[in-house]
């Protein structure tokens, strides 16, 4: 009698471990799962792809804006104009920088497009970026201006849209 409760009590655990495996298993696979709010815009990526710090910037209201090299591509020749920042959650850089790009944009009203070019290395060589964060405004598909590095100020990033918007 005391064998076949030690072998239950021993059952019951293996069970239990293999239940606890299997579900966080399933979450981290699941994309809608690595953030409380559902975001996940790697939609070429298998969540196990990412790494840590893009893991940890999904829910953080500043990086909303995310789409893949393919959308980026497509929305700079099919848009008449369009601002892609070029960035990366390792950067502290951006990490300053960020937060005023985007009080500058929602207050100008223009469409900002990001791109974490951690997550994505191909767009270092196809834009030329020598560092981030990189703001660079497209018309026609072809690059006009670009600014590099944190300006410090939303009023600087107010200036760069103004001027390149022509308002």
């Amino acid at each position: 009698m005391g064998n076949k409760i030690f072998y239950a009590i021993i059952a019951v655990i293996v069970i239990a471990f293999v239940a606890v495996f299997l579900v966080l298993n399933n979450s981290s696979s699941d994309p809608e799962q690595l953030s409380d709010s559902g975001y996940y815009p790697y939609t070429d990526k298998d969540p196990e792809e990412l790494s840590g710090p893009t893991i940890d910037a999904l829910d953080n209201e500043d990086y909303q804006f995310n789409q893949t090299p393919d959308e980026v591509s497509t929305a700079i020749e099919e848009n008449d104009s369009q601002y892609v920042y070029y960035w990366s959650p390792t950067c502290s850089h951006c990490q300053e920088a960020t937060p005023l790009l985007v009080d500058a944009f929602e207050q100008s009203g223009e469409d900002l497009i990001q791109l974490n070019i951690l997550e994505y290395e191909e767009p270092w060589a196809e834009y030329e970026i020598e560092a981030t964060p990189t703001l660079i405004y497209f018309e026609d598909g072809e690059e006009v201006e670009r600014m590099t590095g944190n300006p410090g100020d939303v009023a600087s990033y107010e200036s760069f849209i103004a001027a390149t918007s022509g308002e």
